[in-house]
């Protein structure tokens, strides 16, 4: 699938669009009921409503009239994002079309961000042209308006105009649902943009603006230091509030190269077992690098390395223990770039006391502030309908609270005045109330079905949980779950966070467990919910459980002693619906991606044990158990599941889930996980599970048959066996048959063992199934049966060590985006794709033995990044290879034997050949590549063409290349490269500085621009061949709003330090002006990376003018007074931690001043 048209307009957001729209509706679906309504525009609405995003859809069968209706205009106005399905009959509608044309409109007024043509079994260039169905429409539009032409024209233009925007095509999709699932990604793009500003932040955050004046103060001090700010204050206070605030607003505004916001680290990251982790994940976000988290050993010096590079910017938020910031700051290999910031919250402000350089306390609200907040959430945007006095007398009870505030002034909404009035009365009783007896005056406003979600919330999640999970494991298929958790978010108790997450707030979460307590103040089992470790514990020991218990979570992280159930303890829990028994983190409902820690697990000495006569009687009313390290065989043999929703057993020696033979009727099944219970061999019969989605062995060590009821399995959308090592053959999923008695398995297990284009699974195996993972099994080789799992969108088939042969087959996948063959290194042969693969974006073939791939990889259409580093016996890649049009991203580093690269794709963007040492030239270079990186090569003689072009590139490639790792040109070590190409080089590095200043973007690279050479190029007009540049005199206005910044210079003395060293290059810009003889001081490094060369080298980078003004405040922009300027130059040994003599390394040194007239100037030489 891909846009319709190029774009003249594209789907960013502007900041002035972000201020204006006030939105009502997230999407607004313009679309000619008639033939697309009970088809593709309800799968649409259905799929964008999954996703909770807010969309208008006009369910009137048939519209009256020529015009729209006001209620539609309005709700046009009012919405986001314009979704127009243009479809055969849709012109034929004048509703349709002046919807089209007041969308159109909106949008040209800032009332509409975005909007997104989406062309429905029609050609773009019908629209476009008024061609087809179009042409007919128009025919019968012009007869019937031939008085009112102009209106005729107005419709003309704006299918003409929304047809040129970016958008979707369903004729480059395979199937509907795929169409649908790619908009609604799109769509939730789109509003990731909708960042408030800090003015709505403002509007709707009462009391906020001084404190962000003054956290923004005590950022700026000491701007080249790391420096920590804390931000202390009680329960509900807006902590976090202000954070999240001041982080959207720096680090949009500043120069910061990687930004990581993570919250309720109290929770997720207990001291001290989860410190590695909290470093990891953190880590992971500012590098943009997944693979940190999945790492389970000690991080290499490497990680740490980039790390130091890069200014950042982190906040912590909800800390209690000094540890966790240590984890930054005081470790010796964690060591942040110059100029970072940590931002931290808490209620303790001993935490800080030792760390942070600054704490701030955050204020209660004063009277008016408070009066403000309450009006803004009991009476919104309608006018008070309650007297002033009644008002105040309620707000005195929050204290000053925000928490207070909203959660008070959100029970109150739209209530009339006797229930004010009640409300007040409540609050009267104790006129010393705290806090959460405030807050509870909005729980007792609940209903009892409310009341219950609210609790189990509570007691159920210690921090965000995801709201398809809550809803999943809460609702007993009667409860409306899904309108509790609303009306829970409407009245604050609960509230959105990113995506489809939930957060409830401590103070909240701890009056809902008071709310419990009270129960039974002296007998914990006697009560609904339990989650108090000492409590549960006691009650599982002494089997004092009643059927008053509902759900226990108790987290074992929390024990403070080895624990050994009674072997009765859940007999009389006949009411138990939710058991859930963690470690610490608890990631089940947020990534199945993220494996079981059990070093955390190891270092907690205290565990669970189940005797081995269990015989309780586990409740038949269970809907979720999780129960990690269940330390135990199997489960309670008088276990009847039969409201199980969701099973997860990680880490535990199961070896055999249940002890009957018999398939065990498992109706409400979703989710099962027994990722890494080592001593399991096989998978249970799920003969009886029919709503099973997602199924997850991960790690299950000793799984080496799974029964053959997989087949049965219809809804199932995720497989995953990665690290299963003793799983030799897929085919082994498929041989057994008991449970089955469809004549198809014979044939289908006949098929399998027949190696030919014919073999098929059947149509009924798995038909949903968009994930499988077998990375890390022990198979050697994959049955062309594979084929038929077609709606497969990932699969994982990474260290394989025994594969050996993929089918031809594979190219069925029709549905697959990735395929990852990573370190199976005993695949030689990558095979022959005879059908186009319309949605393979991602070739994973890092590691592998594969010498060459076939000319039909041009079969690959939308392939965009193809990953061959480390293929020792990988020497060509097929001539096919430029027709390759979507292709962006080749990787080919240290192929030792790889001679020759054919012809390129134009679409290409980043090459990497670092260490090819047989590769002695390159093709011509695509104009619009923007990363090239050839580190020692060292036969490489030349490159064929590189040809300049005006800096005129697409914005849309800049960005994606901005978010890269590797965004250099770097030919360091290419010692044998001739004075053509250097000169080349040389004029591409000012081709591409120039063109990143032109569109905005920071020197994200550690080294821009390298190549052998011993000169500085001409275009540095500022040369010396020491390292220093002094009395550079500059006019009045040098800095004025044309000058974009520095360009630097060096050429590098040939290495003669130990090569594992790394060389930080540290540039000084002093400026002093004549006028008043202030001086104006700011520093700035690059860093290199050193290895055996034998001849200098030239080194290039820039700074851009936002960064200069971030550090040089006290410098007027634009200066009046003439300036005098002076550039340093020196290195240090980054390992060492010490500078080294200048003459060491630096050579010679370059600058120029930057202007928008030398942008204009390339692109008028370049035209």
């Amino acid at each position: 699938m891909a846009a319709s048209s190029s774009s003249s307009s594209s789907s960013t957001i502007s900041p002035q669009q972000k201020h204006e729209i006030q939105e009502k509706y997230d999407v607004f679906l313009s679309f000619r009921g008639e033939d697309t309504r009970y088809k593709f525009v309800s799968h649409l609405y259905a799929a964008l409503s999954a996703k909770y995003i807010s969309t208008f859809k006009d369910d009137h069968e048939l519209q009256v009239g020529d015009e729209i209706s006001p209620t539609l205009s309005q709700a046009i106005q009012n919405s986001k994002i314009g979704v127009i399905i243009f479809s055969k009959e849709y012109a034929s509608s004048t509703w349709c079309l002046n919807e089209l044309v007041e969308i159109l409109e909106c949008k040209k007024r800032n009332k509409m961000g975005v909007v997104v043509p989406i062309f429905y079994e029609i050609n773009p260039s019908d629209v476009r042209k008024q061609k087809g169905s179009y042409e007919v429409a128009f025919a019968k539009l012009e007869e019937r308006f031939k008085d009112r032409m102009e209106k005729v024209h107005q419709w003309r233009a704006a299918l003409t105009e929304a047809s040129n925007l970016t958008g979707l095509n369903s004729t480059r999709s395979r199937e509907e649902c795929e169409l649908v699932e790619e908009i609604v990604e799109n769509i939730l793009k789109i509003l990731l943009q909708y960042q408030p500003s800090v003015e709505q932040y403002s509007k709707r955050l009462i009391g906020i603006k001084e404190n962000i004046r003054e956290i923004e103060r005590d950022l700026s001090i000491a701007p080249k230091n790391v420096r920590i700010v804390g931000i202390w204050g009680m329960a509900g206070i807006g902590k976090t509030t202000l954070a999240r605030v001041v982080f959207d607003k720096i680090s949009n505004s500043q120069s910061f190269e990687g930004c990581c916001f993570l919250e309720d680290v109290k929770e997720n990251y207990k001291v001290p077992v989860n410190l590695n982790r909290l470093r990891k994940e953190v880590i992971s976000c500012l590098l943009n690098d997944k693979i940190i988290q999945e790492m389970h050993v000690a991080l290499p010096p490497i990680i740490f390395q980039r790390l130091r590079r890069k200014k950042v910017l982190i906040v912590l938020d909800d800390v209690d223990s000094s540890d966790h910031i240590k984890a930054f700051v005081e470790e010796g290999c964690c060591e942040l770039a110059p100029g970072s910031r940590i931002i931290v919250t808490t209620r303790d402000e001993q935490v800080l006391k030792t760390v942070a350089d600054s704490i701030h306390k955050v204020k209660r609200l004063n009277d008016i502030e408070s009066l403000d907040l309450f009006r803004l959430h009991a009476f919104r945007e309608n006018s008070p309908t309650i007297d002033d006095e009644m008002v105040l007398e309620v707000i005195r009870y929050a204290d000053g609270n925000p928490l207070a505030l909203k959660v008070l002034g959100s029970s109150l909404y739209s209530t009339p005045k006797d229930e004010w009035e009640s409300a007040l009365k409540k609050l009267k009783r104790n006129q010393n109330l705290g806090i959460k007896k405030v807050l509870k005056i909005s729980y007792d406003g609940l209903d009892d079905g409310s009341k219950d979600i609210f609790l189990d919330i509570a007691f159920l999640f210690n921090s965000s949980f995801t709201r398809d999970h809550a809803e999943r494991i809460l609702g007993d298929g009667n409860s409306p779950v899904k309108i509790e958790i609303r009306i829970l978010i409407q009245k604050c108790l609960i509230e959105n966070s990113e995506g489809n997450k939930l957060k409830m707030h401590d103070l909240l979460r701890q009056m809902g467990r008071e709310i419990v307590r009270d129960e039974d103040k002296k007998e914990p089992g006697n009560r609904s919910r339990l989650c108090d470790a000492v409590e549960v514990c006691d009650v599982l020991e002494n089997c004092t459980g009643t059927g008053a218990v509902e759900l226990i979570s108790l987290d074992m992280f929390e024990t403070k002693k080895n624990v050994t159930m009674h072997h009765r303890a859940f007999s009389n829990m006949r009411n138990l619906r939710i058991l859930k028994v963690y470690y610490g983190y608890d990631d089940i409902a947020r990534n199945e991606w993220i494996r079981f820690d059990y070093n955390n697990i190891g270092s907690h000495k205290f565990k669970l044990f189940i005797p081995q006569a269990l015989h309780s009687h586990l409740s038949i009313k269970l809907r979720f158990l999780q129960w990690d390290l269940y330390l135990s065989k199997s489960l309670p043999s008088k276990f009847i599941p039969e409201n199980l929703v969701e099973l997860v057993l990680r880490g535990s020696p199961v070896e055999k889930l249940w002890n009957s033979r018999k398939a065990v009727s498992l109706p409400e099944l979703r989710r099962f996980n027994l990722s890494d219970s080592k001593f399991l061999t096989q998978l249970p019969d799920l003969t009886h599970a029919p709503n099973l989605e997602r199924i997850n062995l991960a790690g299950c060590t000793s799984l080496v048959q799974v029964h053959s009821s997989l087949q049965n399995l219809n809804k199932l959308t995720y497989l995953n066996f990665n690290g299963c090592s003793k799983l030799r053959d897929v085919e082994e999923i498929f041989k057994r048959t008991e449970g089955l008695s469809e004549s198809w398995i014979q044939n289908f297990k006949r098929n399998l063992r027949l190696y030919s284009s014919q073999a098929h699974i059947s149509q009924k195996f798995a038909p949903n199934l968009r994930y499988l993972g077998l990375r890390k099994t022990a198979i050697e080789k994959v049955p062309p049966s594979i084929g038929c799992l077609s709606g497969i969108v990932q699969l994982h088939l990474e260290l394989c060590k025994r594969l050996k042969s993929l089918p031809t087959s594979i190219c069925h996948l029709k549905a697959l985006k990735s395929l990852s063959l990573l370190g199976c290194e005993k695949l030689k042969r990558f095979p022959e794709i005879l059908d186009p693969m319309e949605h393979l974006t991602e070739l994973v073939l890092t590691r592998t033995g594969i010498k060459e791939l076939p000319e039909s990889i041009e079969k690959l259409v939308s392939l965009r990044d193809l990953f061959m580093d480390e293929c020792k016996d990988l020497e060509f890649l097929p001539n096919s290879l430029c027709k390759l049009r979507n292709l962006e991203r080749i990787w080919l580093g240290y192929c030792s034997k790889f001679q020759k690269l054919p012809s390129l794709p134009p679409s290409l963007i980043v090459l990497c050949v670092d260490d090819c040492q047989r590769l002695k030239s390159l093709p011509e270079v695509p104009s619009q590549c923007l990363s090239l990186s050839a580190i020692n090569c060292t036969s490489l003689e030349n490159i064929s063409n590189w040809r300049s072009t005006p800096l005129l590139l697409d914005l849309d490639i800049f960005e994606k290349f901005n978010l890269l790792i590797f965004n250099h040109i770097d030919f360091y070590g290419c010692e044998k490269l001739d004075q053509n190409t250097r000169n080349m080089l040389s004029d591409q590095a000012v081709i591409h500085i120039l063109s990143r200043l032109k569109f905005g973007l920071n020197a994200l690279g550690a080294h821009s621009f390298r190549y052998p050479g011993g000169e500085i190029p001409e275009w540095f007009n500022h040369q010396t061949c020491e390292t220093s540049i002094n009395n550079i005199m500059l006019p009045p206005y040098w800095n004025n709003d044309d000058f974009l910044g520095f360009a630097f210079c060096s050429v590098l003395r040939q290495n003669i330090i130990n090569p594992s060293i790394y060389l930080d290059i540290d540039c000084k810009f002093n400026s002093e002006t004549i006028d008043d003889n202030r001086l104006y001081e700011y520093h700035f490094c690059t860093n290199v990376v050193n290895r055996e060369v034998s001849s200098d080298h030239v080194l290039m980078w820039y700074v851009r003018k936002p960064t200069l003004q971030e550090e040089m405040a006290g410098l007027n922009w634009p200066s009046t007074c003439s300036t005098e300027a002076f550039f340093h130059i020196r290195h240090k040994y980054s390992y060492l931690s010490e500078y080294g003599n200048e003459s060491d390394e630096i050579k010679k040194f370059g600058v120029r001043f930057l202007y928008k007239q030398d942008i204009e100037r390339l692109d008028a030489k370049t035209e």
